[in-house]
């Protein structure tokens, strides 16, 4: 009977992984584009998702192109202090879809739309006629849209730069202080395109909610230096957001043994044994998204990172002391609790680990593969922002992408670890 259950319950498993699988929006050989102002134009958030897409689906080549452009908008308006007339998406969004023929397409724009002026309905309504105009022309192209909403505005870390209601004029050097009562704005009106039918990814939410728990404890904590640009936290919370809105499976691998039956029942296990109280055994694990050391250490915690988008779990389930002490070869790890693995035990709490090690090795090399592309797709399509960095020939970048890429896709290789667990003393 026991055994029996322990079938259904690995088909079940089973089942539930195939359902999220075909459930996740991006397929092999697709090209993503993302449009957007600075904050895509910095790229962070645009290559967690990539390192995702790296760890947890090696064997697929799904691009990711960053498109994002600093100071622009879709609305075509421009605050009279600003130093040059900020750009339109308008002037490059044909081009731009017609060199990279994506066949899923991200946009974020609000944040300078509303130019850091008071809410005046003019404006509003010169940005949500640009989102339409967008909306149809993606849709014409033939690319599925997804509309993200904009970061935050938050006059806290620049209070000495903000202007009160009634000011003459104001710009992004000195925005008006409630700013982010119009991003609210603009962001509840975004999020019912979703009742047309659009998806709305909405990322405003997110980073205000994060950052309202982060501060009931941390009063002085911030998500943007200068109020407006998301740091590493921020752009991973972007991330999250679009992962789990495109249906991004949560799991990376999973080992499961019986200890009684003194044999895996789930997971690439092998060599499994049993002396006296210690387990040991081979594992043929895949290599987990990697957590970037810059972000605020209750991230994973307050947004349940690991349960949501990263279950990487060891269970062990009958054992028989209440502490064991874990080992990757004769390198001890940590410790950690019977309960704890009865449930499934995190291993991405074990920074030591050759399996998180190499995520953070991947990591370094999907933000520098993402950089040198961002950089020289952007110059190749064209804009007309003056001062802005130039890219290689993307040609050549492609080259040296390819490079990269090949050491990426060595690093998320599935690699075998030799874990043991030695009771500790009650």
């Amino acid at each position: 009977m026991k055994l029996w259950l322990i079938v259904v319950v690995c088909l079940f498993s089973l089942s539930e992984k195939a359902i999220s699988q075909e459930k996740f929006l991006l397929q092999d050989s697709q090209r993503v584009l993302f449009l957007g102002d600075s904050n895509t134009f910095a790229g962070l958030y645009i290559a967690y998702i990539d390192a995702y897409l790296y760890t947890r689906f090696p064997d697929k080549r799904i691009e990711l192109i960053n498109l994002g452009l600093p100071s622009e908008t879709v609305s075509g308006l421009s605050e009279p202090d600003h130093p040059y007339p900020r750009p339109n998406v308008f002037e490059r969004l044909d081009r731009a879809l017609e060199k990279t023929k994506p066949h899923v397409v991200f946009a974020c724009y609000g944040m300078n739309d509303g130019i850091y002026h008071p809410f005046a309905d003019e404006r509003f309504a010169e940005f949500k006629k640009g989102v339409q105009t967008l909306t149809e022309r993606v849709k014409k192209s033939g690319a599925k849209l997804y509309w993200i909403t904009p970061a935050p505005f938050d006059p806290m870390p620049i209070r000495k730069n903000v202007l009160p209601l009634g000011e003459p004029k104001y710009s992004w050097m000195k925005p008006y202080e409630n700013y982010d009562g119009v991003l609210d704005k603009y962001s509840a009106w975004l999020l019912t395109l979703r009742a047309k039918g659009i998806p709305v990814v909405n990322a405003h939410a997110a980073l205000n909610g994060f950052l309202t728990r982060v501060r009931s404890k941390e009063p002085k904590y911030f998500l943007s230096g200068d109020g407006i640009h998301p740091n590493p936290t921020g752009h991973a919370l972007v991330a999250s957001q679009i992962l789990q809105a495109i249906y991004a499976p949560d799991e990376v691998d999973m080992a499961e043994i019986d200890l009684r039956m003194k044999r895996a029942i789930n997971g690439n296990v092998k060599d499994v044994k049993l002396d006296g109280d210690e387990l040991s055994f081979t594992w043929l694990c895949k290599t987990p998204w990697p957590f970037d050391p810059r972000w605020h250490a209750r991230l994973a915690e307050l947004e349940q990172l690991r349960t949501q988008l990263n279950r990487f779990d060891l269970i062990v389930s009958r054992a028989g002391k209440k502490r064991y002490a874990l080992w990757e070869g004769e390198k001890k790890l940590g410790e950690a609790a019977r309960d704890d693995l009865l449930l499934g035990l995190d291993l991405g709490r074990y920074p030591a680990l050759s399996a998180n090690q190499r995520a953070m090795s991947l990591w370094k090399l999907v933000e520098q593969r993402q950089k040198l592309l961002a950089l020289a797709w952007l110059t190749d399509v064209g804009h007309k922002r003056p001062d802005t960095p130039k890219g290689i020939a993307l040609d050549a970048a492609k080259k040296q992408a390819e490079k990269l890429d090949e050491q990426i896709r060595d690093l998320a290789k599935p690699r075998a670890i030799d874990l043991k667990l030695t009771p500790l003393d009650e």
